[in-house]
């Protein structure tokens, strides 16, 4: 289980970097990224705050 939450922290970090915080939410939610999602909240100090 591990492999994949190391696996969300990655691609969370990457689409922070990459596209900023508000636009990688939504490409993450635009996928149905859902593990992301909330590792992307997490990076930003939110929890919980996916929307299904």
């Amino acid at each position: 289980m591990s492999g994949i939450v190391e696996h969300y922290q990655g691609l969370a970090q990457n689409l922070i970097e990459t596209l900023g915080y508000e636009q990688a939410v939504q490409v993450a939610q635009q996928y149905a990224w859902y593990g992301v999602v909330e590792e992307l909240h997490r990076l930003s100090g939110e929890y919980g705050h996916t929307i299904h």
